[in-house]
């Protein structure tokens, strides 16, 4: 779980925000005007994500190597249905 702080207060707070998160792992959400902005993390978690996300894009990079060209027509035509149904239940959520 997370906290949520407003900047101000994690600028007075700094020393403690920064405390909470090394020691004791706390991950904090901060916002400007309610708005989320950043996210302070601890440092392993911020290494994990970090080579998580090159793991990933190390296995795209395989799968992509092994498409022929009518597979990435397929895929082509699965990501534009799954864009088209994500921005209709975006519509729909914001109403």
């Amino acid at each position: 779980m997370y906290k949520r702080i407003s900047a101000l207060k994690a600028r007075r707070n700094l020393g403690q925000v920064m405390n909470e998160v090394a020691l004791r792992g706390d991950d904090y959400i901060i916002e400007r005007a309610g708005k989320a902005l950043v996210a302070v993390i601890p440092i392993e978690k911020y290494q994990s994500l970090q080579r998580e996300i090159g793991e990933f894009f190390e296995s795209l990079s395989k799968v992509r190597a092994n498409l022929t060209r009518e597979d990435e027509k397929d895929m082509d035509g699965l990501i534009g249905e799954a864009e088209r149904s994500y921005r209709k239940s975006k519509i729909r959520s914001e109403r």
